[in-house]
């Protein structure tokens, strides 16, 4: 029967391990998150751009450059706060109520006195949670804690007076089940915004004293649990046990002198010192051989042991989670109320223990006897002296800590009601019950930044403002710098914003987040030296800072050391925008983990800034995925604020895979439609005709790019207006703009600007007659890509030959010369290889050769008109042309082979277009 009840009793304990094991791990949780779960320092991007050189067109000396916008990320740390978990607080709350009834349910097993002292001691804790904020019937009426006084004691004190043998597990559900009740009334009839989220909140004030009182309970529950342990390995030995446990009590006691010192404030220690609250583990784990020691050897209980036991786990375990609640929930008064009183009864119990100790059992413990059997015998006097001294040693800390448990306790019951009323969206309820928690209690941050948040969010940016600063001078705090220069930034107010991260970084030396924000500033302001400085001598301290430090680097031109090992996306994405500027080739390797990062990435700036840096790059590569991806996120609706500059940057794509027609009428088109962008898109239209020696759309381009606001004129941009027959305006923007003109051979003049508009014998005969051999070089490559469809074998034959002895060997290039044929797949290839094309023949409308092979591949006549047609609105070739119109004859279009013909006489002969017409091509 014994063993029966044994078992039956050791199942009270089973709920209050479970909770002691899963607090303690949240406990550690807690403590080792230092930053806060309050609020979240997080890196907030934004973009800066930086020319890259995309392609270089040469024709002798004339260099035709395009450059093209790539991105480079750079982070500022802004504090934001973390949305408040209501799942976790109505969880904290179901522990506390499930503790509550355990505990309830022990307390019905005491004895009569102690019973009555328990009864008092939860409707005092009744009283102090505030229930009567439920308001039920009237605003703070004593319904509430009516209805859970009667709710919670009446079925305790039916079992304590008339169903003594009933087991704990039906004491504590029919407890629970009353106690239940009772809270669930009250839920449903409060008319307070989810009283659930109240009540929640407001759990963490009993727990917060049950833990005190456990503290009280286990306050010299280190030293005397050492003892336990000391004692039982020196038995049957000759040890000096008294001056084991007097180096270990006076170690242990000059921690504690030191924690109350930094707890104070007054004495700068000269090491870093640990949070008090992580004593609670030793407290707990030593103080139960103490404990148990106590319940065996005296005779006068509270209750049986098992259930003391019970309670002592339930305290054990409830405290471990307090200390993750008040941790999570930013409550700094109430951390700091129970760092105090920890510290407080540890130190007090702790020296008073030791009195009792050597006064009671110095002749003794020396001996090698089992002396922890009898070191709570006799128990009533002299452990009572102890208990009493060590209670006047807490009044007289607490006076020398200025009483400031008193303002710890009225501070953090406000930040309990702040965070319900935060929780419930009501702002200024919020706003005022956190500023009167950080008016009570200083070391409160959680309260001050919530409160200069809320009153952002409350449209009153002046007072918020001044809470920052109020803060900055008498308490400062990381998050209130953070969000104190986040606001004078938007008020444009940079050297306001230097001035309190200089000083931050004063009272938080080498932080890395007031480092970064202040070296970006420092760029803002144009302090490029300090800003360098600062990055690079930090940049191994932090991911953002060394991925900021990259992109400054390549911001300045300078070269850049890239990080070794693994890095971040934006990392990533800032090396590539660093090798493009340079004008290196970058690995494949980083282009390939730049793609499978985007395919991962959610923020809609990192994935349009990868992209851009991704496809600035000439490729042979069908852009068809890459363009239909582009397409499919420009229509997504988090990605609005970058719709244009996607589709920037997928006819950046084309363009890349030389799809000149196609990026040409795109960038036209979004010109018109994004009228503020329109200078840059003409601009690059006209490189890109340019480079493909249409200088006559070219120029007009330039011209209306200026109109539209274009200012960055280089020398090669009057070559163009001039070549484009614009000289006029070519002489006014190079005095307008201070561009110094670029002094070119007439042959240059002679031979450039007619190219395509020649017949190919024509070209064939002006590139024979050149004596710039840079300039007939490029000519050459340009001879074979556009009017090799015009020319003899021979004459195809030694273009080629100049090519390869002015050239590097190229194996595609004497496939093609071998055998000169746009008929042949094989020779086709060979040739589109060595102008590195991709497999669209009619992507480059300038590149006549391979427009009419692509016609010739059409058996549909109206296609076929269609591709000669599309190349002839950018290409004046006269092959090409005379090709349209006899395609144009074929289909019945009589009136727009006619119209066709009398536009080829703008820049033809007539004797030369009857020549065309009669060679019948």
């Amino acid at each position: 029967m014994s063993k029966y009840s044994d078992k039956k009793k050791a199942l009270s304990q089973i709920p209050a391990l479970l909770l002691l094991v899963a607090a303690g791990l949240f406990a550690v949780w807690g403590l080792a998150y230092e930053e806060g779960f309050y609020r979240q320092l997080l890196p907030a991007g934004f973009l800066d751009s930086v020319e890259v050189p995309f392609h270089t067109q040469s024709f002798g000396d004339l260099k035709l450059p395009i450059y093209l916008d790539n991105y480079i990320v750079f982070q500022e740390f802004k504090a934001i706060s973390s949305p408040f978990g209501i799942a976790e607080s109505k969880a904290f709350g179901l522990v506390v109520f499930l503790v509550s009834v355990l505990a309830l349910a022990g307390f019905s097993h005491f004895k009569k006195l102690p019973f009555l002292g328990a009864g008092l001691g939860w409707i005092v804790l009744l009283t102090l949670t505030n229930v009567n904020g439920l308001n039920i019937g009237a605003p703070s009426s004593n319904i509430p804690l009516i209805g859970m006084i009667v709710g919670s004691l009446v079925p305790t004190l039916i079992f304590h007076v008339w169903l003594e043998r009933a087991s704990f597990l039906i004491r504590s559900v029919v407890i629970g089940l009353g106690f239940g009740a009772s809270v669930g009334i009250l839920l449903y009839t409060s008319p307070i915004s989810n009283p659930a989220v109240y009540l929640a909140e407001q759990a963490l004030v009993p727990a917060l004293l049950f833990a005190v009182a456990w503290l009280f309970w286990q306050g010299h529950g280190v030293i005397s649990g050492l003892y336990v342990v000391l004692a039982r390995i020196n038995t049957n030995l000759n040890t000096k046990i008294s001056i084991q446990i007097s180096i270990l009590a006076l170690v242990y006691f000059g921690i504690l002198i030191g924690q109350l010192a930094d707890l104070r404030g007054t004495v700068t220690l000269p090491f870093h010192s640990f949070s008090p609250l992580w004593i609670v583990f030793p407290i707990g784990i030593l103080g139960w051989f103490s404990t148990r020691e106590k319940l065996q050897q005296s005779e006068d209980l509270a209750a049986r042991p098992k259930i003391l036991k019970t309670l002592y786990f339930l305290g054990f375990g409830l405290i471990l989670l307090l200390i993750w609640k008040v941790r999570f929930a930013g409550n700094q008064p109430a951390e700091e109320l129970l760092k105090h009183i920890l510290t407080y009864t540890q130190a007090g119990f702790t020296l008073f223990f030791m009195v009792y100790l050597m006064t009671n059992f110095l002749g003794v413990m020396n001996s090698g006897k089992a002396v922890e059997r009898i070191l709570f015998k006799p128990f009533s006097l002299p452990y009572y002296h102890l208990r009493i001294g060590g209670l006047i040693a807490i009044l007289v800390i607490m006076v020398y800590m200025e009483a400031v448990v008193a303002a710890q306790f009225n501070s953090l019951t406000s930040n309990i009601m702040g965070d319900y009323y935060y929780q419930t969206g009501q702002k200024l309820e919020a706003s005022i019950l956190y500023e009167n928690s950080w008016d009570s209690y200083r070391k409160n941050p959680k309260a001050k930044f919530l409160t200069a948040q809320l009153l952002f969010d409350l449209n009153q940016p002046s007072l918020a403002k001044e809470h920052l600063e109020q803060s900055f001078s008498e308490a400062p705090q990381l998050d209130n710098i953070l969000l104190l220069c986040e606001r004078l930034n938007r008020e444009n107010k940079p050297f306001e914003v230097i001035f309190y991260l200089e000083n931050g970084l004063k009272r938080f030396p080498e932080n890395p987040y007031l480092l970064n924000n202040l070296a970006l500033y420092y760029t803002l302001t144009q302090q490029h030296e300090k800003a360098q400085l600062l990055l690079e001598s930090h940049s191994s301290n932090h991911p953002v800072t060394r991925s900021n430090s990259i992109a400054l680097q390549t911001k300045l031109n300078q070269e850049v050391s890239f990080p070794d090992g693994k890095v971040d996306l934006i990392t990533q994405i800032n090396a590539l925008a660093a090798i493009r500027k340079s004008g290196k080739t970058p690995e494949e390797d980083l282009i390939k983990s730049i793609r499978q990062n985007l395919k991962r990435e959610t923020s809609p700036l990192l994935i349009h800034a990868g992209w851009r840096n991704l496809v600035t790059e000439k490729t042979i590569e069908d852009p068809l995925e890459d363009l239909a991806l582009l397409d499919s996120l420009s229509k997504k609706e988090e990605f609005l604020d970058y719709f244009f500059d996607l589709q920037e940057t997928a006819v950046l794509r084309s363009l890349a895979a030389d799809r000149i027609m196609e990026a040409v009428k795109n960038l036209n088109g979004l010109a018109f439609r994004n009228p503020g962008d329109a200078a840059y898109y003409l601009q690059l239209t006209a490189m890109i005709q340019a480079q493909n020696l249409d200088f006559v759309k070219a120029a007009k381009d330039l011209i209306v790019a200026e109109e539209k606001g274009f200012r960055a004129f280089a020398p090669y941009h009057l070559s163009i207006l001039r070549y484009g027959g614009q000289e006029s305006q070519a002489y006014s923007i190079e005095r307008k703009f201070q561009v110094e003109d670029q002094t070119l051979s007439p042959e240059y003049g002679a031979m450039l600007p007619q190219f395509n508009e020649w017949l190919a014998e024509k070209a064939w005969e002006n590139w024979k007659n050149l004596s710039s051999s840079d300039l007939k070089k490029d000519l050459a490559f340009r001879l074979i890509a556009q009017k090799s469809h015009g020319l003899k074998r021979a004459q195809i034959q030694e273009l080629g030959s100049y090519l390869e002895e002015n050239t590097p060997y190229s194996e595609s290039l004497q496939a093609f010369l071998a055998n000169p044929d746009w008929a042949n797949t094989e020779s086709l290839g060979s040739l589109m290889k060595f102008l590195n094309l991709g497999e669209d023949l009619a992507s480059n409308p300038y590149l006549t050769p391979l427009i009419l092979s692509a016609a010739d591949r059409i058996p549909d006549p109206l296609n076929q008109y269609e591709i000669l047609q599309a190349s002839s609105e950018f290409n004046r070739d006269p092959l090409l042309w005379m090709r349209k119109v006899q395609a144009a004859k074929r289909l019945g279009l009589d009136h727009y082979a006619a119209a066709a013909i009398q536009e080829m006489s703008s820049w033809m002969t007539w004797d030369e277009i009857e020549k065309l017409q009669m060679a019948n091509y």
